[in-house]
C-alpha cells in the first residue's frame, strides 16, 4: 500500500477517544481537544458585549420594583409560594410558575450587586460557562471523537439563540435549570463506575426541577439513555426496558414530589394563558408551525431575536399547517434515511429524542401569551444534544476527507466565527428597552404589546411625542386594548393635554374591570391637575373600595398635597400611613420627600434609610447618599 493510502486509512479509522501517534500528528493543535478551555475563553469573550447592557423588560418588576428582594425572607417565602408572589403577596398565586430557585437568585444577587447591572450579567454569563464546561464533559464521555467535545461545546456557547437565556437576567431558570440537568447527567453516566455519583445525580436534578418546570422530562432522557446506549447489545429489548425503568426510577420519584408540591402551593399543575385566545384545536393545528420554528432556528440560529410571531392556525387546509408539517416529515424522514445503517445510529436517535423532550414541555402553546408561542431560550436545553450530535457528523465526515485537518480546522473556525460574530450583534437587542422593543415591533410589526411596550421606553425616556406615535399604532391594531390607551393618556396627560387625557383613562378603566387602585389613584392625580375636584374624590373613593387600596389612597392624598405645597399636611399624612403599616416603604418615602421640603434634612434621612430598607430602589439610594452627605457636611436639621 503506498504511503498516500496509509495515510487516508488512517484517517478513515481514527475513531477511538485515545491518543494515537496517528491523531497527534493530524491535528497540530492536538491537546486542544483534550481541554475546555478554548471553549470558555471564546464564549467568555463574545459575552463581553453584554457587560454594558441594563435591566429590561420583567427586570424592572423582579429586581428594581421588587419591594422584598432585600429582605432574606424571601428566601424562605419562596419555596412556599409562586415566582411572583411579590408582586401581590394579598393575592396568590401571582403566576403559574413555581421555580423558589429563581427567587433565590435574585435574592443572592441584590446582596452581591445591589442594582449594578454589571454584576447581575456576569452572574448569568457565568451560569452559561458552567454548562459549557458540562457539554465539553458529555460530549467526551459519549463520542469517540476526539475533537466532538471542543467544537460541541464551543459553538454551543456561542450559538447567538442563546443571547435571550443568557444576557436576560431574569431568563436565569433556564440556563440553571439546563446546568444542573446536564451535572445531574453527567454524574449519572459515571454512577456506573462511582457509586456516589449514583446519589449526586438526583440531588442536582432536584434543583434544575426548583429552576424551571421544563426539567421535569429529564427522567425520559435518562431512560432513553439506559435504554439505547448504556445497555449491553446482547440484553433481550425488554431486560432493557426494565433496567431503563429502574435507573430512571430515582428521578421518576423526584418528579412525582416535585408536582405534588407544585399543586400545593400553586392549587394547580398547569393552566391555560388568559391572554391566549386559542382553542385546543387551534392550539394542535399551530404546532408544526411552531415546531417549524424551533428547527429553523436549530438550523439558522443567527435568526434568533426578541420575538417569532406564529399566527394562530384554524384549518389543515392553511399553508401555515401543512407546509410545515411535511417539511418536518421530509427532514426527519432524511435524517433516518441517511443515519438508519450507521453504526452508530442507536445514539442518533438518543440525541433526537433529547431534542424532541427538551422542546416539548413548551408545546402546551394555550400555556403561553399569543407573541411567546416560540422563544429562543426554549431551545437551550435541546441545543447541547444537537451541538453535540452535528459536531459528530461533521467530523466523522471531514474524516474522511483528504487534507482533513485543514479542513475541519477551517469549517470550525468559520462556523464558530459566524455565529460568535451573530451574537456579539444579538446581544445589542437587549441592550435597553428601547432597542428591546424597537426590535420587537421590527420583527412584529403587527403586535399591539411591542408597540406598547416601546411607548412607555420612549416616554420613560421623555420622548413623548414618539411615545404617542406608539401608544395611537397600538391603538389602530387593537382598539379595545384598554392597557394601551390607559398609558396613552399618561402621555398625553405629561403632554399638556389634560382634558383629552382624563377622557382616555376613563374609556380605559371601564375596558379594565380588574384595574388596580394605582390606576384609579393616577385618575384622581390628573384630574386634581386640572382643577377638577370632584371627579378626583370619585376616582381616590373608587380607589379605596379595592385590595390595599386604603392605604394607597392616604399615600396618594400626601403625594397629592405635596403638589399643593401643602407639606405640614403631607408628613401628618405620611405619619398616619407609617403608623398603620410601618412596612409600607412608600409611607416612609412619602414622609422623607416632605420632611426634605420643610427642611428637616436629619430626620428625612433616617425617613429615607428607613423605607430603603423595605424595598432597595436605586432612585432611593442614590437620593439617602445625597442626603448622608449633607447632613454629615452640617447642612441638614
Amino acid at each position: 500500500m503506498s504511503s498516500k493510502k496509509q495515510r487516508r486509512a488512517a484517517r478513515r479509522t481514527d475513531v477511538p477517544r485515545v491518543s494515537t501517534p496517528e491523531r497527534a500528528r493530524f491535528f497540530s493543535l492536538a491537546t486542544l481537544a483534550d481541554s475546555p478551555l478554548a471553549a470558555l475563553v471564546i464564549t467568555a469573550m463574545v459575552y463581553l458585549r453584554c457587560l454594558q447592557n441594563g435591566l429590561v423588560y420583567d427586570d424592572h418588576e423582579m429586581i428594581i420594583l421588587n419591594r422584598y428582594i432585600g429582605d432574606w425572607a424571601m428566601v424562605w417565602r419562596s419555596f412556599v409560594n409562586d415566582s411572583w408572589w411579590f408582586r401581590n403577596p394579598l393575592s396568590l398565586p401571582q403566576s403559574a410558575y413555581y421555580r423558589p430557585l429563581q427567587d433565590v437568585w435574585l435574592t443572592v444577587n441584590y446582596h452581591l450587586f445591589g442594582f449594578a447591572p454589571v454584576g447581575w450579567h456576569l452572574a448569568i454569563v457565568s451560569v452559561h460557562l458552567v454548562a459549557v464546561y458540562l457539554v465539553f464533559r458529555i460530549a467526551r464521555e459519549l463520542s469517540p471523537l476526539r475533537w466532538t467535545p471542543t467544537i460541541a461545546a464551543t459553538v454551543f456557547g456561542v450559538m447567538p439563540i442563546h443571547a435571550q437565556a443568557v444576557i436576560w437576567p431574569t431568563a436565569i431558570p433556564l440556563p440553571m435549570s439546563a446546568a444542573f440537568e446536564l451535572a445531574a447527567f453527567l454524574f449519572f453516566i459515571r454512577s456506573e463506575r462511582d457509586q456516589t455519583s449514583r446519589i449526586i445525580a438526583p440531588v442536582f436534578f432536584a434543583m434544575a426541577l426548583l429552576s424551571h418546570e421544563s426539567a421535569v422530562v429529564f427522567p425520559l432522557i435518562i431512560a432513553a439513555y439506559v435504554l439505547l446506549i448504556a445497555s449491553p447489545s446482547t440484553m433481550t429489548l425488554r431486560d432493557r426496558l426494565v433496567r431503563a425503568g429502574l435507573r430512571a426510577a430515582p428521578f421518576f420519584i423526584a418528579v412525582a414530589i416535585y408536582l405534588i408540591i407544585r399543586r400545593e402551593v400553586l392549587g394547580f399543575i398547569t393552566r391555560l394563558n388568559v391572554t391566549n385566545p386559542m382553542t385546543a384545536a387551534q392550539g394542535w393545528l399551530t404546532l408544526p408551525s411552531a415546531l417549524g420554528t424551533y428547527a429553523m432556528l436549530l438550523i439558522m440560529p443567527w435568526r434568533a431575536g426578541p420575538v417569532h410571531p406564529i399566527d394562530i392556525v384554524a384549518s389543515a387546509s392553511s399553508t401555515e399547517f401543512y407546509l410545515p408539517t411535511l417539511a418536518l416529515a421530509g427532514l426527519i424522514g432524511s435524517a433516518a434515511v441517511a443515519l438508519w445503517n450507521d453504526a452508530r445510529r442507536a445514539t442518533w436517535l438518543f440525541w433526537a429524542i433529547w431534542m424532541a423532550l427538551a422542546v416539548a414541555p413548551v408545546l402546551d402553546l394555550r400555556a403561553f401569551s399569543p407573541l411567546a408561542l416560540v422563544e429562543d431560550r426554549y431551545l437551550y436545553m435541546a441545543s447541547v444534544a444537537w451541538c453535540i450530535a452535528i459536531a459528530d457528523l461533521a467530523i466523522g465526515f471531514v474524516a474522511s476527507v483528504e487534507a482533513s485537518g485543514w479542513l475541519l480546522t477551517a469549517a470550525s473556525a468559520v462556523v464558530i466565527a459566524g455565529f460568535a460574530a451573530s451574537l456579539f450583534h444579538v446581544q445589542s437587542f437587549w441592550h435597553d428597552e428601547i432597542a428591546l422593543f424597537g426590535t420587537c415591533v421590527e420583527m412584529a410589526p403587527g403586535s399591539t404589546l411591542c408597540h406598547d411596550r416601546l411607548g412607555l421606553a420612549l416616554k420613560a425616556r421623555g420622548d413623548k411625542e414618539d411615545a404617542e406615535r406608539e401608544f395611537l399604532i397600538a391603538q389602530d391594531l387593537e382598539p379595545n386594548d384598554g392597557a394601551n390607551l390607559y398609558n396613552l393618556g399618561l402621555v398625553h396627560a405629561e403632554m399638556g393635554r389634560g382634558e383629552e387625557a382624563l377622557g382616555e383613562l376613563k374609556r380605559a378603566l371601564a375596558m379594565l374591570p380588574d384595574a388596580p387602585a394605582v390606576a384609579y389613584i393616577d385618575l384622581a392625580k390628573l384630574a386634581d391637575s386640572i382643577g377638577k375636584d370632584d371627579e378626583r374624590e370619585d376616582a381616590l373613593h373608587h380607589a379605596e373600595r379595592l385590595p390595599d387600596g386604603v392605604m394607597q389612597v392616604l399615600i396618594a392624598r400626601g403625594q397629592i398635597a405635596m403638589t399643593h405645597q401643602d407639606y405640614a399636611n403631607a408628613e401628618n399624612l405620611a405619619r398616619d400611613a407609617t403608623a398603620r403599616d410601618p412596612r409600607n416603604a412608600d409611607g416612609w418615602e412619602l414622609l422623607g420627600a416632605a420632611l426634605i421640603k420643610e427642611n428637616r434634612m436629619s430626620d428625612a434621612l433616617a425617613a429615607y434609610e428607613e423605607a430603603l430598607k423595605l424595598r432597595p430602589n436605586a432612585s432611593l439610594e442614590r437620593s439617602v447618599r445625597a442626603l448622608r452627605a449633607r447632613v454629615s457636611s452640617g447642612n441638614g436639621h
